[in-house]
């Protein structure tokens, strides 16, 4: 398949024209994981962003809830087919916040940051669409990452409550 149609099948880049799509191509490669693999570890320099074409992506935080204890990785999403990850290869100060592992053999696209950020400056339809497309994205990780604390404070403050009581 070639580079073109990968790029248009993913959620970030699929109302894209083949102009921009052509664009986007030219600094992205594919790149085949194992099962396990760590493709970007939370703190690393983002210089690529990624589409899943094939398997499952684990997003994980370190955790580290006893400071003399070693973190704890967290899994807070999973990246399907055709998703984009890696985001913060658009978004200064380009570090990743999360870590990418692999729960299957993965292929997946990496597309240049650094040559996406300069292209969508350049081109404001481009930068237009995938700003937008990347907002809804922070967005629904931000209330799903909300939903989660929401429910964990919960838990946490019916349980003590139960203890008190108990």
């Amino acid at each position: 398949m070639a580079m073109v149609d990968v790029i248009k099948k993913s959620d970030l880049f699929g109302a894209l024209g083949t102009e921009h799509l052509d664009a986007v191509a030219t600094y992205s490669r594919g790149n085949s994981y194992r099962e396990g693999d760590i493709i970007f570890r939370e703190g690393d320099i983002a210089e690529e962003l990624y589409i899943l074409m094939e398997g499952r992506i684990v997003l994980e935080m370190n955790v580290q809830p006893v400071p003399t204890r070693p973190p704890i990785p967290t899994a807070l999403e999973v990246v399907s087919k055709d998703e984009f990850f890696g985001w913060s290869a658009l978004v200064e100060p380009h570090v990743f916040t999360l870590s990418a592992r692999c729960l299957l053999p993965c292929t997946a696209v990496a597309i240049k940051g650094d040559m996406l950020r300069k292209t969508m400056s350049s081109d404001p339809v481009l930068g237009f669409e995938v700003t937008k497309k990347l907002s809804q994205l922070l967005s629904l990780r931000l209330a799903n990452t909300r939903l989660r604390l929401i429910n964990g404070i919960g838990l946490t403050l019916f349980n003590t409550e139960l203890l008190a009581v108990g």
